[in-house]
């Protein structure tokens, strides 16, 4: 029997087995999925990837040790505030922006075409020049800065509505919950096949996440999920 074949094996054991913790389960179900490229299972089970073509396989894996959980609020409410206000802020920039272009657009016409030619404004343009130059960095700034609070909004909303809600079902409604985010970090010890063909043993530290949300008296546990993926240290015996 391959080897290859036994590790299937072992794995689909320690999936089905009653004994499995659910840091196994679900690990065994993440490296299978991500060996075979099963990408429905593996949005099922997380929000990262370890691509066989660039990270390897896994071939085998042991558990070293599973985290206190660690929980804290879904700060929904400041998220969206913070979305709010920084979009109230780049909006704002954009209008007085506008009336110092509209002021100043002969001029602007000019430094435009000189920089777009390569050519040194001169004179009372470069004045103009220099004030154009600042306020296209603070709108760059000013929309960086909206879109990371979207982004940031984005993802703890999706993490959490992909938690709690079940897979091949419609998204769960979490706009009237109070949500909260329980996180561990499972370091395991992994035999990792390289796209080369060599195996290695490496640790590898695993950020599992899952959401609870309470309405009224119902309080809804969500799955675990892989949320992130980091190199451990030294793998020990």
């Amino acid at each position: 029997m391959s080897r290859r074949l036994v590790v299937a094996l072992a794995l689909l054991v320690v999936s089905c087995g009653g004994a499995a913790t659910p840091e196994q389960q679900i690990l065994s179900n993440f490296f299978r999925a991500a060996r075979t490229r099963d990408n429905v299972t593996l949005g099922n089970l997380s929000a990262v990837r370890f691509d066989p073509r660039t990270d390897g396989t896994v071939e085998d894996f042991t558990i070293v040790s599973v985290s206190d959980e660690q929980r804290r609020t879904l700060p929904i409410r400041e998220l969206t505030e913070a979305v709010a206000k920084a979009k109230a802020d780049d909006t704002e920039l954009a209008y007085q922006k506008k009336i110092y272009q509209d002021a100043n657009f002969p001029a602007l016409q000019r430094v435009v075409k000189a920089e777009q030619e390569k050519q040194t404004v001169q004179g009372a343009d470069a004045a103009i020049q220099t004030a154009w130059t600042r306020w296209r960095e603070e709108q760059a700034v000013s929309t960086r800065r909206l879109n990371e609070a979207r982004a940031k909004l984005s993802s703890e909303q999706e993490q959490a509505v992909a938690s709690l809600s079940a897979p091949g079902r419609d998204d769960t409604d979490i706009s009237k919950m109070e949500v909260e985010v329980a996180m561990k970090a499972v370091t395991v010890n992994a035999q990792v096949k390289s796209p080369d063909g060599q195996t290695v043993p490496k640790a590898l530290v695993f950020t599992f996440q899952r959401a609870v949300g309470k309405q009224g008296d119902q309080t809804t546990e969500g799955r675990w999920l892989i949320v992130g993926i980091q190199p451990g240290n030294a793998p020990t015996s």
